[in-house]
């Protein structure tokens, strides 16, 4: 039952930082989103930061751990550029609150990532770097990082409002075609 109810709590507490953000929830939202008391939390979690810390660990360690295998079975860099893409928004759309609270803590605590072990990002900037330095990507690795993390963030959001529409499948592909092709076929010095 102890184990049961720590899982409601940060499945609670991610569904808040989610809604409202990080700052706006309190530890107050979380116990009676979860029917407990606040000391009832605090029976599990030492503060809302050791939640906040802990919740940013595990989904951060999930895409790293799914972006590390694309990387390791994909044999060229188009084929390890598209299948991040696709990993980052198959994450984004099978977890959607873990997707956005990623974002929410990358916006808010950017400095407090780097303690971190596991940043998709930075399997994400590796890709990038070496497309580079191959001379695949024409283009500054600085801009073309944040031309993909911007484009999955709108793409991830727009499908969530019904803007873009169709297949979740053909979404994450057409959106990595888009992408290698803009930043590859189409990028100048």
């Amino acid at each position: 039952m102890v184990a049961r109810t720590r899982d409601l709590i940060l499945e609670e507490a991610l569904r808040l930082f989610s809604e409202k953000g990080i700052k706006e929830t309190t530890i107050r939202d979380i116990a009676r989103a979860v029917g407990i008391t606040e000391g009832a939390i605090y029976r599990h979690f030492e503060s809302k930061d050791q939640i906040v810390y802990e919740l940013f660990e595990k989904y951060s360690s999930q895409l790293y751990e799914s972006i590390e295998k694309v990387l390791k079975k994909a044999r060229t860099r188009e084929e390890q550029f598209k299948k991040v893409v696709i990993t980052f928004l198959d994450f984004a759309f099978k977890k959607p609150d873990a997707f956005r609270y990623l974002n929410i803590f990358h916006y808010l605590r950017s400095r407090e990532v780097k303690k971190f072990k596991h940043i998709p990002f930075l399997l994400l900037k590796e890709l990038i770097v070496g497309m580079h330095a191959e001379g695949v990507l024409k283009t500054e690795p600085e801009y073309a990082l944040a031309v993909v993390t911007g484009t999955l963030e709108r793409v991830f959001l727009y499908k969530s409002m019904g803007i873009i529409k169709g297949r979740k499948s053909k979404v994450k592909e057409r959106t990595a075609q888009l992408l290698w092709r803009s930043l590859v076929e189409c990028s100048q010095s």
